[in-house]
């Protein structure tokens, strides 16, 4: 059985990862599984160390109040959690779609996710987090981290939903994007896709064409490209604009032009820029 974990937060990105998710459930008849995660109890406490000239009973009595405010915003955090999770069960179940599991975790995002991943075929998330400014010209530190942390493929979801019809596989014939093929040809229900492989300056064509045959095999309708070395930002960008694609598959990490996607400027405005929802692949 197929499973997907959707991690959610407070973010305006939650109602569409939720959508996306509810749209690959039906397609890979997969179980979904919510997961919000609250920050560690560690991150409530007031320090115990106040310093400064206050006397040591006015900070003992400051230290109390702190404590207690901190103890209250914890409570109020795990309320919100609940809330969150409940509106997107609603949101999956107003499209059809139950959720399996809710998981109501405490720590850290990306170790959480790390702990869990073993069990899930993908793991959805919203391109930026509940705290992140929206205008921001950087990715949120959570994204990347957990861009960098995990193995299973990680979806990206754009700020608005809209129905995948075309993908595009950014290849380079490393293993990160051999390992998309796979992901792809594993999950035929995905065939009805129409799918384009672009490549960028010199690659092996015969992994190009393996890679291809492998796809139209399972069923996908496949449409070939190699473009020139350049820019890669650029011009997966174009043609994502000129084909009208609808989702993006790269690798990430790989020793190509393609691995400055998930290192530095590249792959920063390129995710940042993106109006439509990305698969990154280890």
């Amino acid at each position: 059985m197929t499973k997907l974990l959707v991690c959610i937060d407070g973010s305006i990105y939650a109602d569409t990862v939720c959508t996306y998710a509810a749209a690959f459930s039906r397609s890979l008849a997969a179980e979904i599984d919510l997961l919000h995660v609250l920050r560690r109890q560690s991150s409530y406490q007031a320090t115990a160390d106040l310093s400064g000239s206050i006397g040591l009973g006015a900070r003992s009595a400051l230290h109390e109040k702190l404590l207690s405010v901190d103890e209250a915003r914890g409570k109020l955090d795990q309320q919100k959690g609940k809330l969150i999770l409940s509106h997107c069960q609603e949101i999956l179940s107003a499209t059809g779609v139950s959720t399996t599991g809710v998981l109501h975790r405490r720590g850290p995002l990306v170790e959480t996710i790390q702990e869990l991943e073993t069990g899930y075929d993908m793991i959805f998330v919203g391109k930026r987090g509940e705290h992140a400014q929206t205008d921001s010209r950087y990715l949120g530190s959570n994204l990347e981290k957990v861009a960098r942390g995990v193995h299973k493929p990680l979806f990206v979801a754009a700020l608005e939903y809209r129905p995948i019809q075309r993908l595009l596989i950014a290849f380079d014939g490393k293993a990160s994007t051999l390992k998309a093929v796979d992901f792809f040809v594993s999950h035929s229900n995905l065939s009805h896709l129409e799918c384009h492989l672009l490549s960028i300056g010199k690659i092996d064509n015969g992994l190009f064409e393996t890679a291809a045959s492998r796809l139209r095999e399972t069923g996908y309708s496949v449409t070939g490209r190699n473009e020139a070395a350049g820019s890669v930002e650029k011009q997966i960008t174009d043609y994502v604009k000129k084909e009208r694609i609808d989702w993006l598959a790269i690798g990430a990490y790989s020793h190509s032009p393609l691995r400055n996607l998930l290192l530095g400027s590249t792959s920063a405005s390129l995710i940042l820029s993106s109006q439509i929802p990305m698969v990154l692949f280890r």
